[in-house]
């Protein structure tokens, strides 16, 4: 019987990232919403979070879950870059503040092995952000260029 709700489990959620994103994107390309057409792509993530949160080790899944954020936060910023080119900022910012946190709530004293997997994964969160942000004001910049078409 457990074998029967993994394999439901699973299939619910393959449903879920292989179906969503179709379905949201007709719905906004029928109704002139092209701005957020591909906002049902955040779907995808639910697949990642899954296995992740399956993981057994506390420490990997620390790290593996900040990598998840991050780039949970890199296509929600860019996915809102209509509204403002500078979205990407805000939500990298968020998501530095909420490594932050994460690290803050978990002193050094109780458990050092829990704590350094929290400050791995805000080292790792800080890279990322930084590195895609630096990324982003290039493509920025590069799109604000004439073509090179003669």
């Amino acid at each position: 019987m457990k074998i029967i709700k993994t394999i439901l489990l699973h299939l619910i959620i393959i449903f879920i990232v292989v179906i969503f994103p179709v379905v949201v994107y007709e719905f906004m390309s029928n109704h002139n919403y092209n701005d957020f057409a591909f906002i049902g792509g955040i779907s995808y993530f639910i697949y990642a979070f899954y296995l992740a949160l399956k993981i057994k080790s506390h420490r990997v899944k620390v790290i593996v879950l900040g990598i998840l954020y991050s780039l949970l936060a890199l296509c929600v910023g860019m996915l809102f870059t209509e509204i403002n080119e500078f979205s990407i900022l805000f939500f990298t910012t968020v998501n530095l503040i909420l490594q932050a946190f994460l690290l803050i709530k978990h002193p050094k004293s109780k458990d050092r092995a829990v704590w350094k997997s929290y400050l791995i994964s805000f080292v790792i969160t800080m890279i990322l952000s930084f590195f895609f942000a630096f990324l982003w004001f290039l493509a920025m910049a590069a799109s604000g260029m004439p073509s090179n078409y003669y």
